[in-house]
């Protein structure tokens, strides 16, 4: 099947590179006292109602002072740079558990939260387990080993920072938009590969629930659809895909995607932030790489420590049936045995 191959340079807010956005602090939010103060009311009222985080939506989480702000976000993810900072929220100030409710109460605002593992999780902590790494429940969310440029499995990512490393743990944005033109200009040979798509490995989490499964069809890497381009990168995850298929990537395929990681950690590409307690980062999973460089724990026992959220926002962007199928699933939980 042909595919609708965008060979032009995109000029938009989308296609950012680090020297376009480093001096430029539009794309932080600062949360005032007045918005604290209305996020805590509406803990408070959700506590009088006797629920917690995943047992509630918007309406029980009202936050009518901080919706212009919400909405303003909203469009940055969608319609701008695709990534946004928000700085001042307390941790310190609430329990982990009231932490989560806050979390959960403002992403119910942004969106439909869904799952991110098979244990059906709606918020899950990134923080390093110490797991070895053949262990099966080993995932990016638990190590501190360094996580290459990737996508998730949903139209947005939030991070909220509660505990920063002693070291190491910067996080790194790159314009999936940005790589793309990089592409079209220096290597469009590689534009097919990568709109033909690979075979993603499940890891495990995949509808069967087994070890070797694949995707059933390819997963394009970039795909244009109304005017768009929309990324699902993660290179382990195409190349061990091929290993479990028992059909190695082609010195094409390979060359392709590994120029797609390459632009994605150079430094001219990408912005490195580090994530202080209290910060909230938002990225649109479709024009955004995210990745993380590796990290020390305090020598005391504290660990760094943050929490996720994969959000579906409302009358999403246009995406391919089979591309959609994909990169907005989550990770279901898997059906217990009977």
């Amino acid at each position: 099947m042909s595919k609708n191959i965008l060979r032009t340079v995109v000029q938009d807010a989308t296609a950012w590179k680090r020297d376009d956005v480093q001096n430029d602090t539009t794309w932080i939010y600062h949360l005032t006292p007045e918005e604290l103060e209305e996020i805590d009311q509406a803990l408070r009222q959700v506590q009088a109602l006797g629920l917690s985080w995943g047992a509630f939506g918007k309406a029980q989480f009202p936050l009518p002072k901080l919706a212009a702000k919400l909405h303003d976000v909203d469009q940055q993810i969608r319609n701008g740079r695709g990534f946004v900072l928000v700085r001042g929220f307390p941790v310190d100030r609430y329990t982990l558990d009231e932490t989560k409710t806050i979390y959960w109460g403002l992403g119910v605002h942004l969106g439909q939260v869904i799952p991110h593992n098979v244990a059906g999780d709606f918020v899950a902590a990134v923080t390093d387990l110490a797991l070895k790494s053949d262990d099966p429940n080993r995932r990016n969310n638990t190590t501190a080993q360094l996580l290459d440029p990737h996508t998730d499995l949903a139209d947005m990512v939030v991070l909220l920072c509660r505990e920063k490393a002693r070291e190491g743990g910067m996080s790194s944005l790159v314009s999936s938009v940005a790589i793309h033109n990089e592409i079209v200009k220096n290597h469009p040979e590689y534009l097919e590969p990568l709109y033909e798509g690979f075979y993603h490995d499940y890891r495990g989490y995949g509808p069967t629930g087994d070890a070797n499964e694949v995707t059933a069809t390819p997963i394009p890497v970039f795909e244009y659809n109304n005017g768009r381009i929309n990324c699902a990168f993660a290179k382990k995850i195409i190349e061990t895909g091929a290993v479990k298929r028992g059909v190695p990537l082609t010195a094409l395929q390979q060359a392709a995607i590994d120029y797609v990681h390459a632009l994605g950690t150079r430094e001219d590409m990408r912005i490195d932030m580090m994530l202080e307690p209290g910060d909230i980062q938002l990225i649109n999973n479709y024009i955004t790489l995210h990745s993380r460089s590796n990290y020390i724990d305090h020598s005391d026992g504290r660990k760094r420590y943050l929490l996720r959220m994969w959000i579906n926002l409302d009358d999403s962007v246009q995406l391919s049936p089979d591309f959609a199928a994909f990169v907005r699933r989550g990770i279901p939980a898997l059906a217990k045995a009977a």
